[in-house]
């Protein structure tokens, strides 16, 4: 089964901020067709939706802010229905780390706010830095949010460099969230200290088991994403893109 998979347009923000919609039919030609947005290069989201459509991509997600998601979901709902899209990924940083009274109400408030999200058609899920994974007793800040939230209302996109960057292992971390993962990014690491971030398959993790987990956990889609690139932000996406398609 070939791995359905998409381009964080993140990775290529700084073409978008050139020419938006030339740097879209370079993603194409790279070997994209499905993005997962993160703003719109000054559009609105209908018209992002008409020019993504104009250069042969689909939006398949988008991110969200946090504050938008709890205090606006009327307005994220707009949002997603005008660029199409039945999943949007959102998160939170807690100045300090948060205490673990502060992960457990973003829960509840996820929860109430995926709940209104899924009313509409809409499936919230909950994008991870490194942070969520800080200890509190009974487990991780994460697994504490997670957990105060009906799953049916607050699903995750599990990140796979921010898992491997807090020590923890991205297969055991998808296991653990089978059937409740409906979104993986996918994001390389380099060796060394300090690490950072590599196109998929020039690093160090390990894709075929994450690749398979992914599947067996029920992912709709694997999410190429690079935070930071040594070069050209469209020739690491090409590199990422290639190596997808192999690995499909």
């Amino acid at each position: 089964m070939a791995i359905p998979f998409a381009l964080q347009l993140y990775t290529v923000r700084d073409h978008l901020e050139k020419d938006f919609l030339e740097t879209l039919k370079q993603v194409k030609a790279i070997g994209y067709n499905f993005v997962e947005t993160a703003g719109f290069g000054g559009n609105t989201a209908a018209g992002a939706r008409a020019l993504m459509h104009s250069a042969g991509l689909t939006p398949i997600s988008a991110h969200v802010g946090y504050p938008d998601v709890i205090g606006h979901p009327e307005t994220v709902i707009d949002t997603a229905s005008a660029l199409g899209v039945s999943y949007v990924a959102t998160g939170i940083f807690f100045e300090g780390g948060g205490a673990r009274e502060d992960w457990a109400g973003a829960g509840r408030a996820l929860d109430a706010a995926g709940a209104r999200l899924r009313q509409a058609g809409i499936q919230l899920c909950y994008h991870n830095h490194a942070h969520e994974f800080i200890a509190f007793d009974g487990g991780y800040a994460y697994d504490l949010m997670m957990a105060a939230a009906n799953p049916a209302n607050l699903q995750a996109q599990i990140d796979t460099y921010w898992v491997k960057d807090a020590g923890l292992d991205p297969v055991a971390v998808i296991n653990q969230y089978a059937g409740r993962c409906p979104l993986l990014h996918i994001k390389d690491m380099t060796a060394g200290t300090p690490h950072t971030f590599a196109e998929v398959g020039n690093g160090i993790i390990d894709w075929p088991p994450v690749f398979e987990a992914g599947k067996a956990a029920g992912a709709e889609w694997f999410i190429v994403e690079q935070d930071t690139c040594p070069a050209d932000t469209l020739d690491s996406a090409r590199i990422s893109a290639d190596y997808m398609r192999r690995a499909g």
